[in-house]
Formats: C-alpha cells, structure tokens, sequence
C-alpha cells in the first residue's frame, strides 16, 4: 500500500530530548569528532527508544524526537515513556564513564555531557504529514509543543527528566520517585501546566535524595499555603541534599528560595492557585 497525507488523533505520549549546552561542544570538535560523538549517542539514546516501543519522529541535530502509542496502540505509553527516560540518563551515565576512560581522547566537557528530557501525555495527531510526493511520519498538536516546552525549561530548575501530572498519572504516581516542579501560566493558555521531575523508579532512588525530596515536598506544600518562611527554610534544608555536578545550572530547591523571597516582597493574594505566570513563551 502506498503511503497517503493524513493522520489520526489518540491519546499517545511525546517524548523530546536534547544535550545540554550542545552549541559549545562544535566550538571543541571538529566536525569529524562531532559526528563520531553524536553517533555514538544518538545510536545508544535510539536502541533504548525502540527496545521500549517508542517511535522515533526524527533527529533534529543533537535532539530526539520521538512518541510512544502510535502507530501501534499501547495501553501504557506513559509509563514506557518514563521508563525510556530513566534508561536514557542511565545508558548516559555509562558513555560518561566510557569517554573519561578513553583518556584525553574526549575534552573534559565530553566527559560531563547531560542531557534533558521532556514528555507529555495527552490527545494529539500523528500521521503522514508534508507533500503528496515527499512525507514525514510525524506528531504534531497542543501536547506535543508542551513536551518540547518541558524539554528546555527543565534549564530553568536544573532537572534532566520533566513531564506533566497528565503523564505522571497516567503511568501510575506508585511507580516512580518523582517531585513536584511547578505549576506554570504561559502567555495566551488559561490552563496552568502542572510539572514533576522523574528521579528514579519506586524505590531506586538514593537515600539521601529521598530525604531532600521530602524536605522539598513540605517545603511546596508550605508555600502553596503562602507560608513563606516555613518554606524558605525547608529549601535551603533540601538545598544542602540536593546532586552536586559539574555545570548543573540550579536546583529547584535554590529557585523556590528565590521564588519565597519574590512573593514575600509582592504577596499573591488569597485567591492565588499556587501558579507562576511566564511573562514570555
């Protein structure tokens, strides 16, 4: 059967990914050593994709876009979805470990490579997508821009792995170590997108980061009751547990600290949701 223009509209799960600060790693390779590293990656990064029923979309330079749920149906492409994302960072940690090894084969900045990840779960389109002569097997909708959203401005709290509580409950909140990030207004949307970092499978997580996600998790709920200082205090405790590695940009404990100090000087109101607006996209 020919391929045809059109697409069909479900409840699937969008997955993006991208390196950290990739821009800088062209300014250290050459182009040859930039492809023999994105190779690696990529080729890695993609195994892990397919063995778990993921469908990749396309390779946008260092990125991976990709969605779980079509076009084979799958019941829990959340959960997929979030599992890919816990093997993605792990399988990383392995390259990590295997660049350093290779001696001064790699810069340094090789050896500390992070990458972030962002999921989405909700009704979107995916189909054959372009022309009648050249098409794209491809995603497209209001979740998908969210996922991509997520992606990037994981920079803004230092994570590596967000998504929505859409995609949290629909893999099961029982299944994984997670916390909650934010619940965010973007310009011209009603809805506030409500977040989480994935941290580790159910009890995968290392003890002394359980214990900063639960000083963390009273400090949200502190500052959801508008009680800044009890929060204040609860970050900068969960500040000092929080991972420590070369070029993390934040914590989210460190960004509530600073969100504490922001809504004492200009307090919300009673009627406030607990939402931060972005005053751009």
């Amino acid at each position: 059967v020919e391929p045809e223009l059109g697409g069909d509209s479900d409840i699937l799960t969008a997955y993006f990914t991208d390196i950290q600060s990739f821009s800088s790693f062209s300014e250290i390779l050459t182009a040859s050593e930039l492809v023999e590293l994105l190779n690696e990656y990529l080729t890695v990064m993609t195994d892990v994709l397919l063995d778990a029923g993921g469908t990749l979309d396309k390779y946008e330079g260092d990125a991976i876009v990709a969605f779980f749920g079509a076009p084979m149906p799958m019941e829990d492409h959340a959960v997929r979805g979030l599992r890919t994302a816990l093997e993605m960072q792990r399988k990383l940690g392995e390259l990590r470990r295997k660049w350093a090894s290779e001696g001064d084969k790699w810069p340094e900045q090789v050896h500390i490579m992070r990458t972030r990840i962002g999921l989405n779960t909700g009704e979107f389109v995916t189909g054959n997508m372009g022309s009648t002569t050249r098409m794209n097997y491809t995603m497209m909708g209001d979740v998908v821009n969210t996922a991509a959203r997520l992606e990037a401005s994981a920079k803004q709290y230092g994570i590596y792995i967000q998504c929505t509580t859409q995609t949290l409950d629909s893999a099961g909140r029982d299944a994984f170590e997670w916390r909650d990030i934010d619940k965010v207004k973007v310009m011209g949307k009603s809805e506030a997108v409500e977040t989480v970092e994935i941290m580790a499978s159910k009890g995968q997580l290392d003890p002394k980061l359980m214990e900063m996600k639960e000083i963390y998790q009273s400090g949200m709920e502190a500052y959801r009751r508008q009680k800044w200082n009890a929060a204040r205090k609860l970050f900068t405790s969960s500040e000092s547990l929080e991972e420590v590695f070369t070029k993390r940009p934040t914590t989210p404990s460190r960004v509530y600290i600073e969100r504490c100090d922001y809504f004492k000087a200009h307090p919300p109101g009673d009627d406030w949701d607990g939402s931060w607006t972005l005053t751009s996209k």
